[in-house]
C-alpha cells in the first residue's frame, strides 16, 4: 500500500512553518443548535481550545487522549484572547462550552491553583434533547459553586 502523503497547508491556511498545527472544524457542528447558542468570543475561544489540544504532544491526562490545558498564561499571554483583570469573561465563556456539551473540566485548577485540565466532549450532538445531561463531575469547582448556591 502506498505511503500516504501529508496534507499540504495551503497559503491562505498558514505561514507554512513545520510546527503549525490545525484544527478541523466541520459543519454539522458549525450549524448544531448547541454552536449557535454560543456567542462569537466562546466559539472564538473553542477555537483556540481545538489548537491547543492538537499543539500539547503530550496530553495532560493520560489515559484521556481527548484532554488539554489552558490556563491564564495561554489564554491570556499566547493568544490574547482576554485582557488581565478579564479572567471572569474566560470562566464564563469556558463554562458556556461546557454546558453547551463541546467541552468538559476534567480538573479544576481553581482551589489547588494549578492548570485546569479540559477535554473535548461530543454532548454537544445531544444538546436541546431529552438524553443531554451535563454532570457536576464534568463542570469546574465555579460552575459547581454557582449552581450549588440556586
Amino acid at each position: 500500500m502506498p505511503k500516504k502523503r501529508p496534507y499540504e497547508k495551503k497559503a491562505f491556511e498558514s505561514t507554512g512553518e513545520p510546527a503549525d498545527v490545525s484544527a478541523n472544524l466541520y459543519l454539522s457542528m458549525l450549524t448544531s443548535p448547541a454552536w449557535r447558542e454560543l456567542t462569537a468570543r466562546q466559539q472564538i475561544l473553542y477555537l483556540y481550545c481545538k489548537a491547543q489540544y492538537y499543539a500539547e504532544k503530550k496530553k495532560p491526562v493520560k489515559d484521556n487522549p481527548l484532554s488539554f490545558s489552558m490556563n491564564q498564561a495561554k489564554w491570556r499571554e499566547q493568544y490574547g484572547l482576554y485582557k488581565v483583570n478579564d479572567e471572569k469573561s474566560f470562566y464564563r465563556d469556558m463554562s458556556e462550552l461546557i454546558l453547551k456539551g463541546f467541552v468538559s473540566c476534567l480538573m479544576s485548577g481553581a482551589n489547588t491553583r494549578q492548570k485546569s485540565i479540559y477535554a473535548f466532549s461530543i454532548k454537544w450532538q445531544k444538546y436541546g434533547t431529552p438524553d443531554f445531561e451535563i454532570l457536576p463531575s464534568e463542570m469546574t469547582a465555579a460552575m459547581l459553586k454557582k449552581f450549588i448556591k440556586k
